[in-house]
């Protein structure tokens, strides 16, 4: 069984979670943040359900804010579903901008919220496995040019094969696709270099490049599903609450959208 974490501060619901949770998965449980850092430390596990509380000061972010970025500076390829009350929006976005995969709503659905779980330890699989058969093309790499050593012929065989990119996950392959047009002046994107892959024209943040390419992933997604909340949630791995805020969030609407083909 896949280890998971939860952490949720509201006993009854952390009970809760476990208990249903538990026929899937190994749970590992805590209310408190030092508990909950000690099990991710000891447990390491690939996905932590993790509950929002408020901040005492509304200057300052919720605990489990500065936990989440905690875990992921640990293991940056975690991935932290949030709990969060309605009211806790502003904060859900936040913590999706450092880094959580997706948020559900409380009082919790569980059916939705397995869906989820189980999206995100199948992302994590593939991330893993991407990773693997890069270290085997790594090591691969390495004998094949100690075997070809001064041979040019296995060379020129060998090198142009050597660049060939990986397997996209979904994000990469649908951002190199639809690229990022330039908003009135200033900086922009090619959609692609010499090399096929994507290349910046001149300056822009990650947190722009990144607003940029969602914002257009959504498009797309809606768009192609005709408009069909349920679908476009599906292609883009998130929720349907998290593709309604991030509709609001860019001022999308259900209809209007054209579908996008390649």
């Amino acid at each position: 069984m896949e280890k998971l974490l939860v952490v949720e501060a509201e006993k009854p619901l952390c009970m809760q979670l476990e208990s249903q949770l538990c026929l899937e998965y190994e749970v590992v449980a805590g209310t408190e943040r030092a508990v909950a850092m000690d099990l991710f430390l000891q447990h390491a596990p690939k996905v932590v359900l993790l509950g929002l509380g408020f901040a005492m000061d509304a200057a300052e972010n919720p605990d489990e804010v500065r936990l989440l970025e905690w875990m992921l500076k640990v293991r940056q390829s975690a991935k932290v579903v949030l709990l969060v009350l309605p009211e806790q929006r502003e904060e859900a976005h936040l913590a999706l901008q450092l880094g959580a995969y997706d948020f559900h709503w409380k009082p919790v659905r569980m059916a939705e919220l397995q869906v989820t779980i189980r999206r995100a330890f199948h992302l994590n699989e593939i991330e893993e496995q991407h990773q693997a058969l890069k270290k085997t093309l790594e090591r691969t790499t390495a004998g094949i040019e100690g075997l070809a050593g001064q041979c040019m012929a296995l060379r020129q065989l060998f090198v142009p094969r050597k660049s060939a990119p990986l397997p996209e996950t979904d994000l990469c392959y649908r951002a190199r696709l639809v690229g990022v047009a330039s908003e009135g002046g200033g900086s922009s994107w090619e959609s692609e270099g010499a090399d096929g892959a994507p290349r910046l024209v001149g300056q822009v943040t990650l947190r722009e490049a990144r607003d940029k390419v969602e914002k257009l992933m959504v498009e797309e997604a809606v768009g192609n599903s005709g408009g069909n909340m349920t679908r476009a949630s599906e292609l883009l791995g998130v929720s349907r609450p998290a593709l309604y805020d991030l509709m609001k969030k860019y001022g999308l609407g259900r209809k209007g959208q054209t579908p996008v083909r390649y």
